[in-house]
């Protein structure tokens, strides 16, 4: 890591370097320095101006957003005068459900919100196209549109005992594309972790897992039938648990597989039970 980082960070100065120097031979920047000259810059090519984008938060602004067309128009048009270029419309958040036509996973229906009273659930009663509004206000503001998903994650459990939400908690057949983590006390499945006080928020698929890779592969070739500039990935990544995931059968299966060899003593010959840093004396597999 710090030879790579040392590698970066003599790059970044390389290209400052190139990047500062001039063809004056006098080595005069082409610019006044006088704080009171009345010289103007030229006027920035918008073409050529740098892009600005601002995030549309899911959860954020589902009882802006969810139920009413006109709020989008609006803030559309606000997001135009303010001097943004682009939109990022969040249509996978963390419950793992979604707000643009597909047939791979269910609508979001509820998000959990902050209010006067704490946080509640806020209903989504309207069924148009979530994704698609944003589009169409967008272009007629001239904006450009970008989707972005939460993409391994597949379920979420809201604190305050208000409930859950995702396919995770619906189908108990895909329990085991949950991650699996290499605790204290034993490999555990991380749906078996539902204490809404320590283990709230987010559950993750296991990226390592076929079937969840081709889920994940569907519900991006369905967002890509979309009008969009781009689409990001958000959260394509393991799940939080950190150093700590994934240490499910399938992925022990293609680690195997990779480095030609059996782990005989699994978990411990790559990280002992509960290993949250790195240890100092580093397993023969670490």
């Amino acid at each position: 890591m710090r030879k790579f980082l040392k590698i970066l960070i003599l790059t970044f100065l390389g290209a400052v370097t190139i990047t500062s120097c001039s063809d004056d031979s006098d080595g005069i920047p082409g610019w006044p320095w006088n704080d009171n000259s009345t010289e103007k810059p030229d006027e920035p090519d918008v073409a050529e101006a740098k892009p600005r984008y601002i995030w549309i938060d899911a959860a954020a602004n589902f009882p802006d957003y969810a139920n009413s067309k006109e709020n989008i128009a609006k803030d559309m048009e606000k997001i135009k005068a303010a001097g943004f270029t682009d939109i990022i419309v969040d249509v996978r958040p963390t419950t793992g459900d979604v707000l643009f036509n597909t047939n791979v996973v269910d609508q979001v229906k509820r998000m959990d919100v902050w209010g006067n009273s704490g946080y509640s659930y806020y209903e989504r009663t309207e069924t148009w196209d979530y994704l698609q509004a944003f589009i169409e206000e967008a272009r007629i503001q001239g904006l450009k549109v970008n989707a972005s998903i939460n993409t391994f994650v597949g379920g979420y459990l809201c604190p305050y005992n208000l409930g859950h939400d995702g396919v995770l908690f619906r189908d108990e057949s895909k329990k085991g594309w949950a991650s699996v983590a290499n605790l204290a006390d034993g490999l555990t499945n991380t749906m078996d972790l539902l204490d809404d006080e320590t283990d709230y928020g987010a559950k993750f698929f296991n990226p390592a897992n076929d079937d969840v890779q081709n889920f994940a592969l569907q519900l991006l070739a369905d967002l890509a039938k979309y009008d969009l500039d781009g689409i990001i990935l958000d959260r394509c990544r393991y799940d939080d648990y950190g150093l700590e995931s994934d240490f499910s059968d399938i992925s022990k299966q293609k680690f195997e597989e990779y480095i030609g060899e059996t782990v005989a003593n699994f978990p411990a010959d790559i990280m002992a039970p509960g290993t949250d840093e790195i240890p100092s004396d580093q397993p023969v597999y670490f």
